[in-house]
């Protein structure tokens, strides 16, 4: 039986055998960029070309509606992913990595709790240009409750640090955020910070999800006591023309 797409909005598509679902892929758009925000095949429909069809019919879409790029992440570990989004002409921009750092005793005074949006502006000012998607400063605009940012010393100062964070149960909490802006760093802001966050979890792990390019400020991260996760993925890039 072919398969027949169901449009969930504009951009994003459930494909169906009868009523049986097959596949979804679901499609994020900011500027002339469009972004593989999830794809999934159900397991009776893999390897019968179901992915490569939502995929081809995405990168042909977003051209069609005059897109510049399209952008997804794959975990470098998941070789049969890679390779279908390579056939589909996908190329590796670049390594993402995650982090972990175990629990610390910490100290949570002078933290204070800032609206999310107040972080994403800091962000907009002080992050380093050309971060992916997911750290993107007009991505983190749009981080709400359960969400909470947390900035350490006065704002404005010379000495200042800011973070987002989301707490989840078990035993970790995952740190989207940490920033120190430009005249307070290698002071020991971004350290104090992550102790403060720690003792505000009740001496819970740190961790990091894999969206972290491997150049950004491995050192820094190491200084802190975050170690890099065994899995990692691959940030890729289809460049669609102007």
């Amino acid at each position: 039986m072919p398969l027949a797409r169901a449009h969930s909005d504009s951009f994003s598509s459930v494909y169906l055998e009868g009523d049986r679902p097959a596949g979804v892929i679901l499609v994020a758009r900011r500027g002339w960029t469009s972004r593989v925000a999830a794809m999934g095949v159900a397991k009776p429909f893999r390897g019968r070309g179901v992915g490569r069809r939502m995929l081809g019919e995405a990168l042909e879409e977003a051209r069609a509606r005059g897109d510049r790029r399209m952008l997804l992440e794959v975990f470098e570990q998941n070789p049969a992913a890679v390779r279908l989004y390579q056939a589909a002409g996908d190329a590796e921009a670049r390594r993402l990595l995650g982090y972990e750092r175990p629990a610390e005793p910490g100290e949570a005074a002078g933290l204070a709790e800032i609206d999310p949006l107040d972080y994403a502006r800091v962000a907009a000012r002080e992050y380093e240009p050309d971060l992916p998607w997911m750290l993107a400063p007009e991505t983190l605009c749009g981080w709400v409750a359960p969400a909470r940012a947390f900035r350490l010393g006065e704002a404005g100062s010379a000495g200042a640090a800011y973070a987002l964070v989301n707490d989840t149960p078990g035993e970790s909490f995952l740190l989207w955020g940490l920033l120190v802006p430009a005249p307070g760093r290698r002071k020991g802001w971004g350290r104090r910070m992550v102790r403060a966050l720690a003792a505000l979890h009740g001496g819970k792990a740190c961790r990091v999800v894999q969206v972290v390019p491997e150049d950004l400020a491995p050192q820094f991260l190491a200084r802190l006591g975050f170690a890099p996760l065994p899995l990692n993925q691959f940030e890729m890039r289809h460049d669609l023309g102007a």
